[in-house]
This record gives structure tokens, C-alpha cells and sequence, in this order.
């Protein structure tokens, strides 16, 4: 039985394993031989863009290795056979599916050395000049990527940001020494033709420096890339670029993106992603199958590229560039940054200055009608004070004769009894006494009245609410005596004084008395109710009730209206103009249904 039960799971999985492992991507490896030293800045990017590309496709587990053939420093037979011992050694187990080999140096040593290493392994090679891969005889099994660099774009270039060019200085490494810049050597003839050439190659750094410091003004550097000195200090060509452009009194031109944002002025750049994602399609295309013989050449052009800041070190105009330029770490200006915000601030700023202006205008126009307004209010006010006076003659003549007349009757009198044989002083002192009396009440009267019809000028002082609303019942007493109306006063001894104009508020008690005594003609009895308190608010309140018809109730919304009345011979002026006037004091008016008939006016004032 146990027998069995095993040779059912070694069915089972004999079964099963093919699938599973058939489930599992393929594994494949690439290696990027790179002929320069590690660190360098462009070399790194263009594998990273290779890695990235070839990790996007997910059918195979890729396992890259990377390795530095070091062609700037090290050079001879022996070092290759080291270096061949090396790799078989390192890579004995592990097969390479896919080498891509970085510049022609590593390129050169590949096709030599390939049957040592790896027989008749596919090989992408990368960024490699056009110029040189034409004058190559490629073997089978071998493709790649080329590179735009030439040494005619970077004289070109040099044209471009010194129009009266004469002559170029070299700066870096010798050329022979070289692995990207070797080619230049064929293109020296032909540039040396048209400008003079200064060999500044393989100097010292101090004598570099001072060589540069005083180039004419004529002359542009071209940078190839410094990567071991005559001084036998190694360097990054990269990492000297902003020294060569702070030391050069003239405008340095590169051609590797590596360079950039360092100081030169630009030139025809190489660019890293482009050409490692061509390798890394060119590397995926193998891996699928095909051959790298059949797989034609991928040809990357460089992107004229000019830095922002030495254009405006050495006033090049962005205009005399050739179209299609791009200029980069470019310092924009608080206009260009920020150009939509200035322009919805400025657009803000002048629609709220236009506001302004108008809303200036307006109150401007607003404060003349108010003006305006109270000076008719002033003007209507003073005609109602007159109207008022002419009803009231009878009543002023009949309290201006009284005095008068007790005054005249007094004074015969006295006359009489001082004439007497036996002249009565005691009764002549009396009368003179109530002659005395009399004129000052003919007085007080004639400035009661004068204070009612005068022009007011708007003065506000303190007022005795009280006082006001005697004088202005003892002025009316007449027509209430006439008129049969019986006048309760119920005033508050203790009430606080107020602050405002003494001829305006007297005018709207004499507004409001007029017509309650007019409402109680058809009416019996007739009684008129004044009282005066401080109410919870601190506030000075006054109220005039009588007896009279009322107010209809649909009418108590528009009694203080202008030109509203109710009166057959009315005008509508008068509890307009006594509103204007309580509301100018910062007090109010209204009117209510009194409890039984008639109507209660309400006159509230600040108190002092």
C-alpha cells in the first residue's frame, strides 16, 4: 500500500513539475562592458536607461553584471590577458546571454577577444561615434547604437557664441589617449584649415589655469574631458567641467550631458536615456530570438542645448541662436514666473482702484444729496415753524396782550396812589412788583417765540426734556383752553439731561401737540396725557397721548412718510420733518393705538 501511495506522488509530480517550471520566466543575463573607469556621471546614466528598458519586459528574469575595462588609464597586451583571466575566471559559471559594450575601446577589445571569452555571444555596442562605426568592418552578431559627436558641431558651436571666431583652444586629454574624443584626430585637418587651433591638451592644472585666464577675445575652448593629467592625478571630466568655465575668460564648449549645468555655454549634447533606451530595445530584441546581425544600426542625434547663465555671462543674444535651441537652467525673471499672477493682480488692482473711484464718487454725490436733503428739511422745517406761528397768532397776541395789559392797568395804579395826598406806598411798591412780573413774562413769551421761528444753525447742547415740554405747553395754552382740552402732566422729576438741539426738539413737540389737539376736535372728552421717564435701557422717553380718533392701523407704517397726511388741508410735512429731526439727535419716533382711543406718539433720546 505504501508502495503504491509513492508511485502515485512520483506520477503526480512528474506531471505537475514540467508545468510549473514551463510557469517560471526564462532567466538571462546581460553584462555591460564599459571601457572607462566607474563613477563616471554619463556612463552610469546610459547603463541605468539600458536596465530600466530591458527590466520593463517582464518575460525573462534578467540578471545584469557590469564590468570597467578602464581604457583611459590602463593600456598593453599584458593588462588585456589579466583582464581576459579575470573574466573567464569570474563568469565560469555564468553565462552571458548579451554583452553590451560601452564606447569602441570596450568595443575593440570585445571583437578581438570575444572567442575567449564568450564564443559567438550577441554584442550591443553603445554610444559610439557615427564617424567610426562607418570606418568599422562589424563581425557577425553584432549591432548597436552611434552617437552624434563630431568635432565640426562643436566648432560650430563655438561660431555660434563667438560670431568673430578666429581660433579654438583644446582643453583635456591628448586625443590618441582618448576613447570618445579619438576620432577628432581626422577632423583636426579640416577645422585647422579655417581656425587656428591652440593645443592646451595634457597640462598641468596651475598652467591650465593661467593659460586660460588670458585667451583673446576671438577664441573659444572646446572641453573634451580631462580623465588622467600629466600630473598622474586621476579625475571625473565631468566633476572639472565648472572649473575649466570659472577659469576660461571666454565661453567653453561641451558636448556631453554629464557636462551640463556647470558653467559651459552648450553645445550639440549627448544625451544619456536615448541612447542606453535604443541599447536596451536593441538587447530585448536578442533575448527574443533574433539576430544582432539582422538588427540595423540606431542612429541618436544630439540636441543643441545652450545654458541660460553663460549666455548671459557672455551677453549672447537668445535671438541669434539657431531655431529649435533649447536653453536650459534657465533664472526666470518675477515677470516670467509669475506673469498669469501679476497679471490677475494688476487686473484685480485696477478693477478695485475703478471701485474705489466710483464708490469715492458715489458717497461724494451721496454726501452733497444728503447736504442737499438738509438744507430742504431745514428750509421745509423753518416753513412749517412759520405755518405753525400764523396758527398760533391768535394765541401769541392774546398771551403777549395779558402782560401787557396787566402791565398798563398796574401802572396807572401805582400812578394813583403815589398822586394820592397821602400817597400809598406800601400798595404802589406791590404793583410795581407785579409790573415787573408781567414784563418778564411778555418777555419770556416774545423769546419763546423768537427761539421757534429763528433758523436753526445746529447747535447741540443740554437739555432739560421736562422745561422743554412746559415751555412748549405754556406757548400752547391758549389753544388748549380754547379747544376744551383738559392737559395731564406726569413728568419724572428725576430724569437725566439729553444732548441735542432745543429749537428742533421743541418744533417736534409742537408738531405732535398741533395735531393731537386738531384729532380731538370731534371727540369728548378730551384729554391730552405728556409723561416723561428714564426707560430700562437708560434712554430718555417722552410720550404725548390723546383722546382724539386714531390712526388707522394700515396707515401707522406711513404716518412719518413725506407728503403723507390725513389732514383735509395738510401738506404731509410736518411728522416727517419731526423724524428727520429726532433721528438726526440719534433718537427715535414712532406712533401707537392708545389703550382705549387716540394715539400715543413716542419720542426716545440718548441721555447726556
Amino acid at each position: 500500500m505504501r508502495r503504491r501511495a509513492l508511485l502515485f506522488l512520483v506520477l503526480v509530480a512528474g506531471l505537475l513539475l514540467p508545468r510549473l517550471v514551463a510557469a517560471q520566466p526564462a532567466q538571462r543575463s546581460v553584462l555591460v562592458l564599459d571601457q572607462s573607469s566607474a563613477f563616471l556621471p554619463f556612463n552610469a546614466a546610459v547603463a541605468s536607461a539600458i536596465r530600466a528598458t530591458v527590466n520593463a519586459d517582464n518575460r525573462w528574469r534578467i540578471s545584469f553584471y557590469s564590468e570597467h575595462l578602464d581604457a583611459n588609464r590602463f593600456f598593453g597586451r599584458d593588462y588585456e590577458n589579466d583582464f581576459v583571466q579575470f573574466l573567464n575566471a569570474k563568469y565560469r559559471n555564468r553565462p552571458i546571454d548579451v554583452v553590451a559594450v560601452f564606447g569602441v575601446s570596450a568595443l575593440d577589445f570585445m571583437v578581438r577577444r570575444r572567442d575567449e571569452i564568450w564564443p559567438s555571444v550577441p554584442i550591443v555596442f553603445v554610444a559610439i561615434d557615427e564617424a567610426t562605426i562607418a570606418s568599422l568592418m562589424l563581425p557577425k552578431n553584432v549591432t548597436g547604437v552611434t552617437m552624434q559627436l563630431t568635432l565640426q558641431d562643436m566648432v560650430k558651436v563655438a561660431r555660434m557664441v563667438v560670431p568673430d571666431l578666429k581660433s579654438v583652444a583644446m582643453v583635456g586629454d591628448p586625443l590618441e589617449r582618448q576613447t570618445f574624443y579619438r576620432h577628432f584626430k581626422d577632423e583636426i585637418p579640416a577645422v585647422a584649415a579655417q581656425y587656428e587651433i591652440v593645443d592646451l591638451m595634457d597640462l598641468p592644472l596651475a598652467e591650465l589655469k593661467t593659460r586660460l585666464g588670458s585667451l583673446p577675445d576671438t577664441m573659444a575652448v572646446i572641453y573634451t574631458g580631462i580623465y588622467y593629467t600629466s600630473e598622474g592625478v586621476s579625475y571625473v571630466p565631468a566633476e572639472l567641467t565648472s572649473q575649466i568655465a570659472e577659469w576660461a575668460n571666454r565661453p567653453v564648449v561641451i558636448n556631453v550631458s554629464s557636462y551640463l549645468n556647470k558653467g559651459a555655454a552648450g553645445g550639440y549634447i549627448v544625451q544619456a536615456n536615448p541612447i542606453g533606451q535604443q541599447a536596451g530595445r536593441l538587447a530585448l530584441r536578442i533575448l527574443g530570438g533574433e539576430n544582432a546581425s539582422d538588427l540595423p544600426v540606431v542612429k541618436v542625434p544630439s540636441q543643441l542645448i545652450f545654458e541660460w547663465p553663460a549666455l548671459q555671462r557672455w551677453k549672447i543674444s537668445e535671438s541669434a541662436l539657431p531655431p529649435g535651441s533649447e536653453i536650459q537652467f534657465r533664472v526666470l525673471s518675477v515677470w516670467d514666473q509669475y506673469r498669469p499672477h501679476i497679471l490677475a493682480i494688476l487686473a484685480a488692482l485696477i478693477l478695485q482702484g475703478a471701485l474705489i473711484t466710483w464708490l469715492l464718487y458715489e458717497q461724494r454725490r451721496r454726501h452733497l444729496a444728503e447736504v442737499l436733503a438738509r438744507n430742504s428739511m431745514s428750509e421745509l422745517a423753518q416753513m412749517n415753524r412759520l405755518a405753525t406761528a400764523g396758527e398760533l397768532s391768535a394765541s401769541i397776541a392774546h398771551e403777549i396782550n395779558q402782560p401787557l395789559a396787566g402791565i398798563s392797568a398796574g401802572a396807572g395804579a401805582a400812578l394813583r396812589w403815589l398822586r394820592a395826598e397821602t400817597p400809598n406806598v406800601k400798595e404802589a411798591r406791590a404793583m410795581l412788583d407785579r409790573i415787573v412780573a408781567d414784563s418778564h413774562r411778555a418777555a419770556d413769551i416774545i423769546t419763546n417765540i423768537r427761539e421757534l421761528l429763528k433758523r436753526d444753525a445746529g447747535e447741540m447742547r443740554p437739555i432739560d426734556v421736562n422745561n422743554l415740554i412746559l415751555r412748549v405747553l405754556e406757548l400752547l395754552r391758549v389753544d388748549l383752553q380754547k379747544n376744551g382740552i383738559e392737559v395731564q402732566t406726569r413728568l419724572d422729576e428725576r430724569l437725566p439731561i439729553v444732548k441735542g438741539n432745543e429749537v428742533q426738539l421743541q418744533q417736534v413737540i409742537l408738531n405732535v401737540v398741533l395735531n393731537a389737539i386738531e384729532a380731538m376736535q370731534m371727540t369728548y372728552p378730551r384729554v391730552l396725557t405728556v409723561r416723561s421717564e428714564q426707560n430700562q435701557h437708560g434712554k430718555v422717553h417722552m410720550s404725548i397721548e390723546d383722546t382724539g380718533t386714531g390712526i388707522e392701523p394700515s396707515n401707522l407704517n406711513r404716518i412719518f412718510d413725506r407728503l403723507f397726511t390725513t389732514k383735509a388741508r395738510g401738506m404731509g410735512m410736518g411728522l416727517a420733518i419731526s423724524r428727520s429731526i429726532v433721528e438726526s439727535q440719534n433718537g427715535r419716533i414712532w406712533v401707537s393705538p392708545a389703550e382705549n382711543r387716540g394715539s400715543v406718539f413716542h419720542v426716545e433720546l440718548p441721555a447726556k
